[in-house]
C-alpha cells in the first residue's frame, strides 16, 4: 500500500487555514478514498457509542452472569462515561505529537481487545477492566475523529464531514443499542461483546488502508490544556455543552419510566418510540450539517431553543400520548443539531490545539452522561418521580440557551463555498 502524508496549506497571518488538505505524495489522496475514511470514522463512532451503552439493555442478565446486583451492573455505564470524561483530555494532549493515524489504530486495537476481553469476562472485577480500557480508548478516539474529518476533505466541505462522523452518535441509538440488545437476549451477553468487537476490527482495518499519514498538529504536551482554556469563547462552549448535555440525559436515560407512568404509554410501546426518537435524531444530524455551514450560532440558539420548548410542554401536556410522541420526535430533532454545532463551533475556536479544545468538548460530554443519569435517577425515586427531570432537563437547556445568549457572538458564521 502506497502511504500517503497530508499536509496544509499555508496559514494566514490570522492563523486560519486557506485551502484544502493537500497531498504530498505523487500518486494523491483521491476524494473517494477520503469520503470512504470519513466513512470509517463514522463507523468508529457508531461503534464506541454504541459500546458505551451497550449494557443498558442488558444490565440483568450481565448482573446476573458475574452474580451482582443491577444497581452495581449499572456502574459499567456510568463508570465507562465518568473514565471516558476524565482521562479524555489530558490522554488526548499527551498523544498530541502521535501521527493521528497510528493513533487511531491504536486506539482501535485498544477497543478490540478491550472487547474481547468482556466476551470471556466471568467476574464482575474483570468485566469492569474490560470496560475501563475501552473507556480510556473512547475519550481519545472522540477528541481526535472530528478533527481528522475535517483534515481530509476541502474545506468547503468541513462541516458536512464533521456531520457523518457524529452520525455515528445518532446511528448507535437507532440500531447500535437494540441490535446489541437483542444479540445478548437471544445468544448471551458475552455474544453482544464479541459483536461490537468485530464492528471495531472492520473500522481498524479501514483506518489502515483508507487513512494517509497525519503529521500530529497539536503540541504534544499538557500545557495545551490551560492554553486553550484562556480562550474565553472556548470555556463558553464548554459550559453550554455541560449544561445541555446534562438536562438531555438527566431526561432521556428516564424517559422509559416517564412514558409508563406519566403517558400510559405500554411497555412494548416504549421501544417503538425510542427507536421513532433514534430515527428522528439521525435525520436531525443531517439537516443540521446543511444548516450549520451557514451560522453555527444561529443553528446553537435554534436547537436549543427549540429542545427546551420541548421539555417544557412534554412535562405541562406528557399525560396525551399524541402530544407525547409529536414532542418525542421534536425533541430528537433538535438535539441532534447540538453535537454537530457544538463540535463545529469547538473546531473554530481553537484551530492550532484542535485536539485538546475537542477534548475538553468530549469530557464536558462525557461527564454530563455520567452527571445526568446519576442525578435524574436520584429525582426519579425520590417524591418528585419521573415528571419532574423533563422540567429539570428544561431548565438545563434554558440555561445553556442564556448562556449562549449573554456570550454574544461567540460563534463565528461561516458560509458555504
Amino acid at each position: 500500500m502506497t502511504q500517503t502524508t497530508l499536509t496544509h496549506a499555508p496559514e494566514t497571518d490570522s492563523g486560519v487555514k486557506r485551502g484544502a488538505p493537500v497531498a504530498t505524495d505523487p500518486v494523491g489522496y483521491s476524494p473517494l478514498r477520503a469520503w470512504l475514511a470519513v466513512f470509517a470514522l463514522a463507523l468508529g463512532t457508531f461503534s464506541f457509542v454504541t459500546t458505551e451503552t451497550l449494557p443498558i439493555g442488558l444490565l440483568p442478565s450481565i448482573g446476573a452472569g458475574v452474580d451482582v446486583s443491577v444497581g452495581t451492573a449499572g456502574f459499567l455505564v456510568t463508570g465507562f462515561a465518568a473514565v471516558a470524561a476524565i482521562t479524555a483530555a489530558p490522554l488526548t494532549t499527551l498523544c498530541g505529537r502521535v501521527d493521528r493515524k497510528w493513533l487511531l489504530a491504536a486506539l482501535l486495537v485498544a477497543y478490540v481487545i478491550g472487547n474481547l476481553l468482556a466476551t470471556v469476562a466471568s467476574s464482575y472485577a474483570m468485566l469492569l477492566v474490560a470496560r475501563i480500557v475501552v473507556a480510556l480508548a473512547h475519550g481519545v478516539f472522540w477528541s481526535i475523529a472530528a478533527a481528522i474529518a475535517v483534515r481530509l476533505v476541502p474545506e468547503r466541505h468541513a462541516v458536512r464531514a464533521t456531520a457523518i462522523v457524529l452520525g455515528g452518535i445518532s446511528l448507535a441509538s437507532v440500531l447500535g443499542v437494540p441490535l446489541g440488545t437483542m444479540i445478548g437476549q437471544n445468544s448471551g451477553w458475552h455474544t453482544a461483546f464479541a459483536a461490537v468487537a468485530a464492528v471495531g476490527f472492520i473500522v481498524l482495518v479501514a483506518v489502515l488502508f483508507l487513512l494517509p499519514g497525519l503529521p500530529a498538529q497539536g503540541s504534544g504536551s499538557l500545557a495545551a490544556l490551560p492554553r486553550v482554556l484562556r480562550n474565553g469563547r472556548l470555556r463558553t462552549a464548554v459550559a453550554v455543552t455541560a449544561l445541555v448535555m446534562i438536562g438531555h440525559f438527566l431526561a432521556f436515560t428516564y424517559i422509559a419510566p416517564y412514558l409508563e407512568d406519566i403517558t400510559g404509554i405500554s411497555e412494548g410501546m416504549v421501544g417503538v418510540l425510542l427507536l421513532v426518537f433514534g430515527l428522528a435524531g439521525f435525520v436531525g444530524n443531517f439537516i443540521a450539517g446543511a444548516v450549520v455551514g451557514r451560522s453555527v450560532r444561529a443553528t446553537l440558539l435554534g436547537a436549543l431553543a427549540v429542545m427546551t420548548a420541548s421539555l417544557v410542554l412534554l412535562w405541562a401536556f406528557g399525560d396525551s400520548k399524541a402530544a407525547a410522541v409529536t414532542l418525542l420526535i421534536v425533541w430528537g430533532l433538535a438535539f441532534a443539531a447540538l453535537p454537530v454545532g457544538l463540535q463545529t463551533w469547538v473546531l473554530e475556536l481553537a484551530k492550532e490545539e484542535s485536539d485538546a479544545a475537542s477534548s475538553l468538548y468530549v469530557a464536558a460530554f462525557n461527564g454530563a452522561i455520567a452527571i445526568g443519569s446519576l442525578v435524574g435517577g436520584l429525582i426519579v425515586d425520590s417524591s418528585a418521580g419521573p415528571r419532574a427531570v423533563t422540567a429539570i432537563g428544561a431548565a438545563l437547556a434554558a440555561c445553556a440557551l442564556l448562556t449562549l445568549v449573554l456570550a454574544g457572538r461567540g460563534t463565528r458564521t461561516t458560509e458555504n463555498a
